[in-house]
């Protein structure tokens, strides 16, 4: 995760009043794999503040890529 985002994600509940799992679970059940799309759900659909928007999203879809093992660059998915 780029450390940019290590202070956003320690605060996600606080902010959101959601836990980070929440967030991911939400994504995967709206089938959203895409970061940008991610970012726009979050955004639009929740009023989730952009930087929190990305955390969020950098978080859940790498930890959904380390699941399945097939991450292969940062950049390669996005």
């Amino acid at each position: 995760m780029p450390s940019r985002h290590v202070a956003d994600i320690r605060q996600v509940e606080a902010k959101t009043g959601r836990a980070l799992e929440d967030w991911c679970s939400l994504l995967e059940a709206n089938g959203i794999g895409d970061r940008r799309e991610a970012v726009n759900f979050l955004r639009d659909g929740y009023a989730v503040a952009h930087a929190y928007a990305l955390a969020i999203a950098d978080h859940c879809l790498r930890a959904g890529h380390d699941a399945y093992g097939d991450w292969q660059d940062d950049e390669a998915g996005w």
